[in-house]
């Protein structure tokens, strides 16, 4: 990247290297829940884990900082040159875990490696294996991998495995050879296109991370010319944002202008690939998506006992958990306002979730925890939390709480003077209304009060929720937040 602008412009440093940089991490696009949700399941949950993004994503920056945060009780093992073959993958892991003198049989070299996992776990230390472009795998490695998923003790795995991979890895998974494989992924997590704002944050937020401090370096008309020639993939805005600033450098401008950007993509080979990859992508996937919905929907109306008076029987959750795609920007409609997704928008919170009893094929009774939807069992429980005050002070008592911790459903963001009596009580209709929350919140100056469900123990368990949310408010897209992150948001 050019560092012929720098002094020009007043940058201490290169802004838009393509070289992953945890300096430049940006949160925005739900690139912090999602790390967030990362390191969650890194210390705590056990199995495969895939992380699915277009290429020039930002996925190896996001593997690499989420190992980078991780504590001393889990060792990572990276592979970012995912092509070896059975034998050699067994020893690069190996190799990274401090093991020199493998033997020479596979069977050999799995006995030292399950040894050597042995030892870590009997220390109190947890392995993670995160292999990067894990779509350019072999098969038949990718079948090792799940034999590593194998070694257990009596009751915990061994080794935890993180596939992060181009759409493609998708693809490779749903071959019938590696069922196996695919039976084994208990979390799926997809890094989408920045969308146009968050791209224009994005380009900011890196600018100022590089020491520019005056207003925006980009006009409008730049900024949207370069959003539309990245498709929202962070590389594409590095490699553009770069030669625009080196075209203006040129021409003496002290702002980038829409001429200078056109020049930059100019310059730019056309990326034929990935819009290709994309749509191929999107097609294939929407006919298992559409089926996945249905069976997560229908598990989530079994398992949390959604209508009226129902017995029933709590179902196997789906195998895969799908981080919900961003928000757009609020926007005020009528009857109800549609969700607002910035980036660190404060998110109210929930007293704690009544388990929903449910009778198990057995008939004994069971419980499953986090589940904030129940059917009112009154007339005054449907009315509570339809008025705001009292919503607000609920939720203010509860963020209050030593030690909080888990994960909720952000419904809304509205803004501050449009249909939030609305929102709240058609939300209290049609849900539990006492696991309705509010919170009044700052985003760019701006004032919203966002609405939100339910307190959860897992993303997986919140991600299912919102597949049998009511359709009405399934349209304001809602997504999961993490308590941790909503504690830092910004308050009026």
């Amino acid at each position: 990247m050019s560092s012929l602008y720098l002094e020009h412009f007043g940058l201490s440093k290169p802004p838009f290297q393509i070289t992953p940089d945890p300096d430049f991490f940006f949160s925005g696009g739900r690139r912090g829940d999602i790390l967030s949700a990362l390191l969650h399941v890194a210390a705590h949950d056990e199995g495969i884990i895939t992380l699915v993004a277009e290429v020039g994503s930002g996925k190896t920056l996001l593997a690499r900082l989420m190992i980078s945060r991780l504590g001393n009780q889990v060792c990572a093992v990276y592979l970012a040159n995912p092509c070896f073959s059975r034998d050699e993958i067994i020893v690069a892991i190996g190799r990274d875990l401090g093991l020199t003198d493998m033997g020479s049989s596979i069977e050999g070299k799995l006995a030292v490696l399950r040894g050597e996992l042995l030892r870590r776990h009997a220390a109190g230390q947890r392995v993670l294996l995160v292999i990067d472009e894990a779509h350019a795998m072999p098969a038949e490695s990718l079948e090792e991998v799940r034999l590593l998923s194998n070694l257990e003790t009596g009751q915990h795995k061994l080794v935890n495995i993180m596939l992060f991979g181009q759409p493609e890895l998708d693809g490779l998974l749903a071959e019938p050879r590696l069922r196996q494989v695919r039976d084994r992924v208990i979390h799926r997590f997809v890094l989408q296109p920045l969308q146009a704002d968050e791209a224009s944050a994005y380009i900011d937020h890196r600018l100022r991370a590089a020491g520019w401090h005056g207003a925006r370096l980009f006009s409008a008309a730049a900024l949207a010319r370069l959003v539309k020639a990245s498709e929202g993939r962070a590389r594409r805005i590095n490699l553009l944002a770069d030669k625009a600033l080196l075209a203006a450098y040129a021409q003496g401008s002290r702002s980038v202008e829409g001429a200078h950007v056109n020049s930059a993509v100019q310059e730019l080979p056309i990326d034929h690939a990935a819009p290709s990859m994309t749509r191929n992508y999107r097609w294939q996937l929407a006919a298992t998506s559409m089926a996945l919905a249905s069976v997560m929907t229908a598990g989530a109306v079994v398992a949390l006992g959604w209508y009226r008076g129902a017995a029933t029987t709590v179902a196997a959750p789906a195998p895969l958990a799908t981080a919900p795609a961003p928000a757009p920007a609020p926007v005020a409609t009528a009857p109800v306002p549609a969700i607002a997704s910035p980036t660190a928008l404060p998110v109210a919170a929930t007293v704690p979730a009544p388990a929903v009893t449910a009778k198990s094929s057995s008939g004994t009774a069971s419980s499953v925890p986090g589940a904030p939807l129940r059917q009112p069992t009154s007339k005054a429980s449907s009315a509570l939390g339809t008025d705001l005050p009292e919503v607000l002070a609920r939720t203010q008592t509860w963020l209050q709480r030593p030690g909080l911790d888990g994960y909720t459903i952000q419904l809304a963001a509205l803004p501050s003077s449009v249909g939030v009596d609305a929102f709240l009580a058609q939300a209290a209709a049609q849900l539990d209304a006492s696991q309705v929350y509010a919170q009044h919140s700052v985003y760019k100056g701006k004032a919203y009060v966002s609405v939100f469900l339910g307190n959860f123990d897992s993303y997986r368990s919140a991600a299912l929720v919102i597949e049998g949310l009511p359709g009405a408010l399934k349209s304001n897209r809602p997504l999961v937040r993490t308590w941790n992150k909503i504690k830092q948001d910004p308050l009026p």
